[in-house]
């Protein structure tokens, strides 16, 4: 499983791959209805143990999940194709994932109650459809069993060829409104999540929840927190070398330079640009990994030739991005200014001139 390119769309996959709770009625619901319902949030948390196939075709192979859900806490259990196996416990105060092929695992502690302040599914599923409502079309398919339940499914054609989120279908439990099955097509690349069964209020032991690491496990301890720093140009000077950056000219100002720790001991720097006093877009720069040569273009993602390197760019109308390596550094560039178009992005990065 092509894991390191997985985790560039792990967002993106997230987004989509969510689990829904809500009230149970057999009424008849128009799809905005549906959605409405899938997304309320339900006053006692689903208990439920289930097993989904995930399918991220070429981005990333295949996987067999196992999950187990109860009062708030989830772990779950992945196990791929090519004999990887990934185990993760969240709790209220804390999220520990554990690489058993690897030997190694990444542990994040919040302070109690922590967690709660994290994108729920619910906040993540009104997301996306805020994001589809202007660009697709919705509407009910009809009715199926998915993992033996009865499923409302619902389709979303993108309304262009060209969108940030193709088409999108899924399948929502008329019981529970948990979602069974999730269906996305994006640059010709298909990815399904489905139940394979489905226990609700299955009993489970609160020991599932506890994961206990090997004695010999390599540990890296992310802070929940927000741990950037702003830092002078100085500063991002001195611990970076010699890197782009983009001209302060025709009323273009660099507002504000960050520091995050980032993993593996590779700081990230990101750049903050204004253009007539409004947020523009951002730029981001750290030691590339040596492991990742050459960058693929994921989901609505397209190659392109940036400053001589290969490199991806995104050109949504939601989301605008270009991505590429240069002497040995990660280079990103995010548009926050809707009105900046991909080419008015691509002509900052050729303007980047070296700083050192």
């Amino acid at each position: 499983m092509k894991w390191k390119k997985t985790c560039r769309a792990a967002g993106l996959i997230a987004v989509m791959t969510f689990s829904l709770v809500g009230c149970n009625t057999e009424a008849s619901y128009s799809p905005q209805e549906i959605i409405d319902q899938a997304l309320q949030e339900s006053k006692e948390p689903l208990t439920y143990y289930g097993e989904y196939t995930l399918d991220m075709g070429e981005l990333g192979g295949k996987a067999q999940v196992k999950e187990w859900v109860k009062d708030g806490n989830r772990r779950m259990e992945m196990t791929g194709d090519n004999g990887e196996h990934v185990i993760s416990v969240m709790t209220d105060s804390q999220v520990i994932s554990y690489d058993v092929a690897e030997n190694t695992a990444y542990k994040m502690a919040f302070p109690q109650g922590g967690l709660d302040g994290l994108q729920s599914p619910r906040d993540q599923v009104q997301l996306i459809f805020n994001l589809i409502k202007d660009t697709h079309e919705i509407k009910i398919a009809g009715e199926e069993k998915v993992a033996g339940r009865d499923t409302y499914k619902i389709v979303a054609k993108t309304k262009k060829s060209e969108s940030l989120f193709g088409d999108i279908e899924v399948w929502i439990d008329k019981k529970t409104w948990l979602t069974l099955k999730t269906k996305t097509d994006n640059a010709g690349n298909q990815m399904i999540t489905e139940f394979t069964k489905m226990e609700e209020g299955k009993k489970i032991d609160d020991q599932q929840f506890t994961l206990d690491l090997p004695k010999d496990v390599t540990i890296e301890e992310i802070s929940g927190e927000d741990t950037s720093e702003s830092v002078s140009l100085a500063v991002a000077k001195e611990k970076l070398g010699a890197f782009l950056v983009v001209p302060q000219e025709n009323d273009l100002t660099l507002d504000k330079i960050s520091m995050a720790k980032g993993l593996e001991d590779r700081p990230e720097y990101s750049f903050d640009y204004g253009l007539d006093g409004q947020p523009a877009f951002f730029v981001t720069i750290f030691k590339a990994d040596p492991s990742l040569a050459e960058i693929e273009p994921i989901l609505n993602e397209k190659e392109m030739v940036i400053r001589g390197q290969k490199g991806t760019v995104m050109d949504d109308e939601n989301f605008r991005s270009i991505s590429w390596q240069e002497n040995g550094y990660q280079y990103n560039i995010v548009g926050e200014n809707p009105e900046l178009t991909l080419e008015d992005l691509l002509s900052f990065v050729q303007q980047m001139t070296l700083v050192q």
